[in-house]
């Protein structure tokens, strides 16, 4: 029985582990879906939302470009006029222009050079030296003597957004500059786009970071100090950046770190509705990161722990009530429900398996028979008999003990199955099986008084010998007990004991 439990449950831990993890892997996979599906919404909602803040921020840049503009172009055609007056540029008192107009001012000479300004980091800035694209495109606003105004685009040294606006000095000589630091202005407050990438990043967890690039390469949104050029990223950023602002489609790689952690940056370009130089086409750079998603199959695997444990322990619960259940229905079917001892159907499980085993010392087999029994019945009642029975069975119980196994087949026919055992072996558990009968007729009530016992023993002979054989020369020896006067033994093939 013991095996029994053992093995159902180890069944039902077995059963309980395949049908959690059945069910957890199924509904993480699920989850997966579900998180992609809802994180694919999220990269959605987030990027259109930035897209639509940029185009409200660009209009509304664009119409303080055009306001702005136009004064920045009367500034600079009175600085041309007063150039055609006094063209020794150096004894210009441009503090005192900048004093009428606000406006910090820019004098550039035929190298792109700074060479005055009230602007005083950037007095000596080389656009020649460093951004040779940009010096080309002075050069050809230089010789066309045009006026020319830049959108709100990132300073080359201080990395702040600033409005730009050009004009050539008669003679080409120079080119005359004026600026205006976009952050001083109240409409660039109202409508700036980094407070809505502030507010994106608080409300989005797996939401790292938001960045604006133009077409130069550069962060319109860098911090003071901040290097804000890409020259410092790796070569798959730059990479990214650049197929972003060539195709104008969205490009994305991902990093793998520890932890089944990722973070996925993605190149969402965008295009100005109005030409705004350098910045007419941008790309928002997006980093995004997974926490969420492991946070949610994290408390799965601490749910599949949970539910197992629960499993298990309903497992135990189930055992405890199924072996209840089979421990009465085994009693049922091993025992005889009177006596208490085995009956015939698990006698003859037990024999079949003892010979089966083929061991060196062989199966002994005693078969005990209640003399004059049906005389207690008759005289005295079925009850009266049925208590015989019952303490016949402890008798031969208490006589085998543990060196073997106590069956009755019906009526008062009993069995003793002795296994290991020898010929002298049978014989002594014989006598004492007569002996304690005889002891219990001594004092005992009138029905004990009628009866006596037959023994009849026999021993395994052969290694393919059946149950069958050795019950059979039993029953001749108990029959030969019976024939010799009862209350005596003998033993199958020897001499009569």
């Amino acid at each position: 029985m013991k095996k029994l439990q053992i093995r159902l449950l180890l069944c039902l831990i077995t059963f309980s582990i395949i049908l959690v993890s059945v069910v957890t892997f199924t509904n993480r996979e699920l989850l997966r879906k579900d998180i992609k599906a809802e994180q694919q919404k999220s990269w959605e909602l987030i990027e259109n939302h930035i897209l639509s803040d940029m185009t409200i921020i660009d209009n509304a840049h664009y119409y303080f470009d055009s306001v702005v503009s136009e004064q920045l172009e009367t500034e600079l055609r009175k600085m041309a006029a007063l150039y055609e007056e006094n063209p020794d540029v150096s004894k210009w008192d441009l503090e005192a222009l900048k004093a009428q107009h606000g406006y910090e001012i820019y004098i550039l000479d035929e190298t792109n050079t700074v060479i005055h300004t009230t602007f005083t980091s950037d007095l000596g800035l080389s656009f020649s030296a460093c951004c040779s694209k940009f010096s080309a495109g002075l050069d050809k606003r230089r010789l066309s003597g045009e006026y020319y105004s830049d959108a709100i685009n990132i300073s080359t040294t201080t990395g702040e957004l600033w409005k730009y606006s050009y004009l050539a000095t008669p003679d080409k000589k120079y080119l005359l500059e004026l600026g205006l630091n976009a952050s001083n202005v109240d409409l660039f407050q109202k409508f700036n786009f980094f407070k809505t990438a502030t507010d994106l990043n608080n409300k989005y967890n797996d939401l790292l970071e938001v960045r604006i690039l133009n077409s130069g390469g550069y962060y319109l949104d860098a911090n003071p100090g901040e290097d804000y050029k890409i020259k410092h990223e790796d070569e798959r950023f730059k990479e990214a950046y650049e197929k972003a602002l060539q195709t104008m489609e969205p490009v994305e790689y991902t990093d793998q770190l520890a932890d089944g952690y990722m973070e996925i940056s993605r190149f969402i370009p965008y295009q100005a509705e109005q030409v705004r130089g350098a910045s007419t086409k941008r790309v928002i750079y997006m980093k995004y990161g997974n926490s969420n998603e492991l946070a949610s199959l994290e408390r799965n695997i601490q749910q599949f722990w949970l539910i197992l444990v629960i499993a298990i322990v309903t497992s135990l619960i189930l055992l405890v009530v199924i072996s209840g259940i089979l421990t009465k229905t085994i009693r049922l079917a091993t025992f005889d429900p009177l006596t208490g001892v085995n009956n015939r159907a698990s006698y003859v499980n037990v024999m079949d398996e003892l010979l089966q085993r083929k061991r060196k010392d062989n199966v002994g087999l005693l078969l005990v028979d209640l003399d004059n029994f049906k005389q207690v019945n008759d005289q005295y009642g079925h009850m009266e008999g049925d208590r015989v029975l019952v303490e016949t069975g402890a008798i031969l119980k208490n006589v085998v003990k543990k060196e073997g196994i106590v069956a009755r087949f019906g009526g008062d026919e009993f069995a003793i199955v002795l296994p290991n055992t020898t010929v002298d072996r049978i014989e002594a558990i014989a006598h004492e099986v007569l002996q304690a009968f005889r002891m219990k007729k001594k004092g005992a009530d009138e029905a004990w008084e009628v009866l006596s016992i037959s023994v009849g023993g026999a021993l395994q002979q052969e290694e393919k010998e059946t149950e069958a054989m050795l019950f059979t020369r039993a029953d001749k020896a108990l029959y030969q007990s019976k024939n010799r006067g009862k209350d005596c033994y003998t033993m199958y093939g020897f001499a009569d004991k």
